[in-house]
């Protein structure tokens, strides 16, 4: 889960890297230090 003291201690690396929370959610740390909060979602799943 992402606490604000996780996402207080994150800290830029040489690469863009994610973190992982749950059910599609991560937050992105970019290379300056830029936190994004993601989600990845589908409007139509597909069924094989």
């Amino acid at each position: 889960m992402l606490t604000e003291t996780t996402l207080k201690h994150l800290k830029p690396k040489d690469a863009v890297y994610k973190v992982a929370d749950r059910d599609s959610m991560y937050v992105t740390v970019s290379v300056v230090g830029t936190i994004s909060f993601r989600f990845d979602y589908m409007l139509t799943p597909t069924e094989n």
